[in-house]
């Protein structure tokens, strides 16, 4: 069955980086998610060494957050009828597992950030 992977075709210097260290720490290869998880930490400290802990500031500057993740990029936007901020352009892969070798995915459609 096939599912979404925010990841994008190739990773990046830092995400080669952050992949090769999650993979030593999990003795397997990481999902996405744990990328996601890295990138949560990168924008997060980005925000508070920018502005700090006051809510109101961080709050009235996600417009202006530009941090390289591991997956590329990371810019927030307002998407119509969504009342959050988000990564609107993260890198997207469709995939589903090879029934002959489980634990490796198919790609069956790529879309980076880049592209669009």
């Amino acid at each position: 069955m096939p599912f979404l992977r925010y990841l994008p075709e190739r990773l990046g210097p830092l995400g080669t980086r952050v992949g090769t260290a999650l993979r030593e720490r999990l003795a397997e290869e990481p999902s996405f998610v744990a990328f996601e998880g890295y990138d949560t930490v990168a924008v997060l400290a980005q925000m508070l060494r920018a502005h700090g802990t006051d809510r109101t500031r961080i709050a009235a500057s996600w417009a202006d957050v530009s941090v390289e993740g591991t997956r590329g990029r990371i810019r927030f936007s307002r998407t119509p009828d969504i009342g959050g901020w988000q990564w609107a352009w993260a890198p997207v892969q469709v995939v589903d597992r090879d029934p002959a070798r489980p634990g490796r995915f198919r790609v069956l459609r790529s879309a980076d950030a880049a592209a669009r």
